[in-house]
Order: structure tokens, then sequence, then C-alpha cells
């Protein structure tokens, strides 16, 4: 069967290019596909420019698309119409986050005939055999949703790859590798963080799964042998949570002598130990999501983490000449000025750090989420497509907030200001010899200076300020 897998993410051809990581997702159910016989390709619209159109030559059967909440719904509406337009007789399956928090609603378009709840790999290969043969039947299928006479069906959950070595490497072959700013692995899966904000509680239900060090070792040299890989993002909430997994890990890229670089996001709590054996493995930079310097709305969230150990985790990183880059999320409920300016002198005693803001976006189902809807904060959408209008909570109700608006967007500018610079200031200050470690490919070196140069060449010059001085 011909089976087109799409990645609906919104196009972002502005200023600095595709900031894109692989679809990790997509490219794990395409080698699971192939490996059952069937003909994929991948339409990634983080890279790929083409429309629908272009496809009707190949003629899919069967078209998935991975959705998560938010602005690229509505791509993915538009995208699943026009292939039903352009071919008939095609079939089309949703899954991902989205999907699999709201079934009834999403399955309720009639444009969709199908959902795939949870993991997508051997579901995706059970559905494109039913459609060919007829078997398994369409009610054995577990974690799929369909419709019968009009009517939804939920099938019996699935359940989630307890051994994901079983699963072959990502079909990396089906992308053009070197479009990608950051190439990315996911080696994990699951969470046991209780974080309010986060899908992960209400998507994984407490599954964890790992593929092994040695594994992962192996798909990084394949993909420096065969792609010049030369620096990898470990794009996943839990890279470091199975602290045997990670010491293994760094003990085989230091065996054998891997030549690749790379960073990976972390909880708060990484020993002396652990950082140090990272940073001899390779390790640049580790991402920790901090979220608030407040103890009240660390405790709100439940991110189950202390101010104390956010400071001596940095304090860490930076003497084993890891760089350190702290998460925060701006415009959460119930944060007060108080509390803002608490995160603030966090991140000025921290020396500022290179950190971002997300601002708070109520992801379905999850319990922030729940808090927001009892409080009346905000009314749930009724139709899928109304989530495509959901970006952040401040967006949708700005009279919910308690910090002064003008107070967060002074902290947003702050953080604009010397966004590229503040890596370079904090090395410099604290860690000299990080540079030490850096062996920029000629080719990443050129994006980057690129992105430095158009940034503060094209970026807004602040009020009273004209270029070269002021008035």
């Amino acid at each position: 069967m011909k089976i087109l897998l799409v990645n609906p993410a919104r196009k972002h051809l502005a200023t600095f290019g595709h900031h894109s990581v692989f679809p990790n997702s997509l490219l794990y159910i395409a080698a699971v596909l192939e490996k059952a016989g069937h003909d994929v390709r991948i339409y990634d619209n983080q890279v790929d420019l083409r429309e629908p159109k272009d496809f009707t030559a190949w003629a899919p059967q069967l078209v998935g698309f991975s959705v998560l909440s938010g602005p690229n719904i509505a791509e993915a509406i538009q995208q699943t119409r026009e292939f039903k337009a352009l071919l008939p007789g095609v079939k089309t399956v949703w899954g991902n986050v989205h999907p699999s928090v709201l079934p009834q609603q999403t399955a309720a378009e009639d444009y969709i005939d199908y959902l795939c709840i949870g993991a997508g790999e051997y579901l995706m290969v059970e559905l494109a055999n039913h459609l060919e043969t007829g078997a398994p039947p369409i009610d054995r299928i577990k974690g799929l949703v369909w419709k019968n006479n009009g009517n939804i069906v939920i099938n019996e959950p699935s359940e989630f790859i307890k051994n994901l070595d079983e699963l072959p490497d990502p079909a990396w072959h089906l992308i053009d590798v070197p479009k990608y700013w950051e190439k990315s692995l996911n080696t994990s899966r699951g969470c046991p963080s209780k974080c309010t904000f986060c899908y992960s509680p209400l998507f994984y239900k407490g599954y964890s799964g790992d593929l092994s060090a040695e594994r992962i070792v192996s798909q990084i040299e394949h993909l420096y042998r065969t792609y010049g890989v030369k620096f990898m993002r470990f794009f996943e909430d839990t890279f470091t949570c199975n602290r045997d997994r990670l010491r293994k890990f760094c003990e085989l890229m230091i065996e054998r002598k891997v030549p690749v670089q790379w960073d990976c996001d972390s909880r708060i709590g990484l020993s002396d130990e652990d950082i140090g054996l990272m940073s001899k493995a390779g390790c640049l930079s580790v991402g920790l999501g901090i979220e608030s310097g407040s103890p009240r709305v660390i405790k709100f969230i439940k991110k189950g983490i202390t101010v104390k150990a956010v400071e001596e985790t940095i304090q860490r990183l930076a003497r084993h000449k890891i760089m350190p880059r702290l998460y925060f999320i701006a415009e959460l409920p119930t944060e007060t000025v108080e509390e803002f300016q608490e995160t603030q002198n966090l991140i000025k005693r921290l020396d500022k750090p290179p950190y971002q803001y997300m601002p708070y976006m109520p992801f379905p189902a999850t319990v922030l989420y729940d808090y927001i809807i009892k409080e009346g904060l905000i009314q749930k959408p009724k139709h899928l497509a109304e989530w495509a209008g959901v970006l952040t909570l401040r967006s949708m109700n700005p009279s919910y907030l308690k910090v002064p608006p003008e107070m967060l967007d002074k902290a947003l500018d702050d953080l604009r200001d010397m966004y590229f610079l503040r890596p370079l200031r904090f090395a410099l200050r604290h860690m000299p010899l990080y540079f030490t470690r850096l062996a920029p490919t000629p080719g990443n070196l050129l994006k980057g200076l690129k992105r430095f140069w158009l940034y503060f060449s094209t970026r807004p010059l602040p009020e009273g300020r004209i270029r070269g001085q002021l008035r």
C-alpha cells in the first residue's frame, strides 16, 4: 500500500530560515511500515514546500497526519481536505497527542476516517493491512478510532512498546537530512514527572520506555557515517532520567571515540559525577525546565524541584564546561507580580545564562487546563477547528493576568535584546574553556553567522534609537 505520512507543522520561512528537527515519530512509523512491505513517503511541512496536489501522481492510498494542539491543526485540516478532494477513495488517519486526548471531538469531522490513539507504529501496520486485505478485523485493531455507519467507535486501548530496541532504525532515507537545522534523535518515551501544564502524564499514563545505550550509539554512528552529522540533539523530555542508561551511553561514546557532540534536555538534579561523564562524552549543552523562580508557583504546577537545586545544577554544568539553557513559562495562571519578580531575580542571581520564555498554552485535558476551565478563564473549543486558535491563555483572555502586560513585555524585550550574545557572555564569565570544546562544521558555522547578522541587521530598533546613535 502507498502511504504518505505528513507533519503539518507551520512553514517557517522567516528571516532565519527553518529551525527544524527530524520528524522522529513519523520516521519510526515509516520504518515499521516499510519493514512490513508498504511503500512509504514523508511530507514534512517544516522543510518541504510542496503542496498536496504534488502527490497526486504518486496517489497515496492512506495519508496519516501527526497533529499537536494549536496552530498546526488549521494546516492539518486544510491538507486533509485537499487530499480527500484530490484523491477520491483515499483514507485519512490522524495521530499524536491531540487526537489521542480528544478522540470524540476530532473523529467527528467527516474528512477524518481514522484516529490513532497512543503509539502508532504497529497500529498503522495493522490499519494498512486491514485496508488491503480485510485482516485483521477493524474492531480488533487496538488504539484505533473508526466510524461505523457514522457512529464513532473507540477500540480497546493499545499498549505502548515495552522494548524500544525491537523497532527498526528511523527511516532517515525518506527525508532530506541536510535541510534540517537540528539533526535529532528520540530515544525515550514517557515521563515520570507530574507537571500540571504538560500532556505527558495524560498521554503516557505512567509508561516509560528507553532505547538501549548501545542502540543510541549505533544510530549516532550511522548518521555520522552516512550523512556526516557531527552534532546531535536529543529531542525528548527524559534523556537523562534513566541514570544507568545515561552512564552506559557516555561510557560507550568515550570508549568508541565517536566524533559527534550532542545536547539534551534534563530535569534538575544531575549529579556532579554524571555531568562530568556527560562532558567527557561530548555533551555541549543541557536544557533545564525550571518554569518559575517562585517556590509557590513551582509547587502549584507540581514541578517537583527547588530553587536551590536549580542553582546547584547550573553551577555543576558550568564547572564541567556544559552550557546550561533555561526554560521558563510566562503568563502562568495565579502568578503574582511578586512571584514574577522572583523569576527575574533568579535569572539575575544565575548571571543571566541562556534562557527562554514560553507563553503558557492551555493543552487540552491537562490538570492546569481543567483548572482554567473550572475558573472560567476560557471556554472549551466546541469544534476541532477552534483549537487552531488556542495559542496562549493571554491571547484568549488577557484579563486573567495578575502581572501587568507591560512587565511581561519588558521581560521578553530583555530576553530578545541579548539573545544571541548571552551564551557568549555566560561562557566568558563562567566557563571560558568551553570554547576549546566547540568544533562546528563549516556549514553550521556559516548558518550561525548568517542568523547572527540577520538578527542584528533586521531586528526592530528600541524606541528613541536610530542606527548608530541616540536621538
